[in-house]
């Protein structure tokens, strides 16, 4: 398997059920219906988009990201990719404020 390159430059090991967690959270901030199926297939999606963005055995946590972002604006959902985004943005102002 690979590692994932995180903001600090720390290497984690991959897990697709951070892809997972992070879609869900992000059909559920939207109160949408989904089934874990979807879930799923759209997490595999995005690992099948971003795998020649992965050098060395190592991705970024950016490009795992944008590849979401991707995959659920093309698969149909762009409310979710919507939401996805602004909390992606919302979470980069508190690293920049000097929060977690």
């Amino acid at each position: 398997m690979y590692q994932v390159k995180k903001r600090d430059g720390s290497l984690v090991e991959f897990h697709i059920g951070k892809i997972s967690g992070a879609i869900t959270k992000a059909f559920e901030a939207l109160n949408k219906q989904f089934h874990p199926s979807i879930i799923d297939m759209l997490s595999l999606r995005v690992t099948a988009a971003y795998e020649n963005k992965i050098h060395d055995g190592v991705i970024t946590v950016e490009d795992i990201q944008d590849s979401v972002e991707e995959i659920l604006s093309d698969g149909g959902y762009a409310d979710v990719a919507k939401a996805y985004i602004l909390y992606r943005k919302q979470r980069e102002k508190v690293r920049n404020i000097g929060g977690a």
